[in-house]
């Protein structure tokens, strides 16, 4: 019994944390509403953004791995959150600088994002 007690607690701090980064995904791209052709729709934990020409990146919740996977154009990450940040389990990067770059490239546009 407590086991389960505890794996709902870890859920639960699991989809703050993803609702959080969500909302700063969002509050982000909007930033570039105007400057830049790009559309995004979230249902079910899966963020799918699109840029001219139909360029995708997909952000979505593994809640069994409880991780973050981004898919990009060149490349698909796997992030787990440690020290109050999403990390690459492959790279070590920070979601925000891959995030970033990737927005960048598929954009055609240098974006700079805030991570707060």
């Amino acid at each position: 019994m407590k086991k389960k007690i505890t794996f709902q607690k870890e859920n639960k701090n699991f989809y703050i944390l993803v609702n959080d980064l969500f909302l700063k995904i969002e509050d982000n791209l909007n930033l570039y509403d105007n400057e830049i052709d790009l559309d995004y729709q979230i249902q079910d934990y899966v963020m799918t953004i699109t840029f001219n020409k139909k360029s995708l990146i997909i952000i979505n919740k593994q809640e069994s791995l409880q991780q973050i996977w981004l898919a990009t154009k060149k490349n698909g990450y796997h992030f787990n959150y440690k020290n109050n940040q999403w990390i690459c389990n492959r790279s070590g990067e920070n979601f925000w600088k891959i995030f970033e770059n990737a927005c960048s490239v598929q954009s055609n546009k240098i974006l700079i994002f805030s991570k707060k």
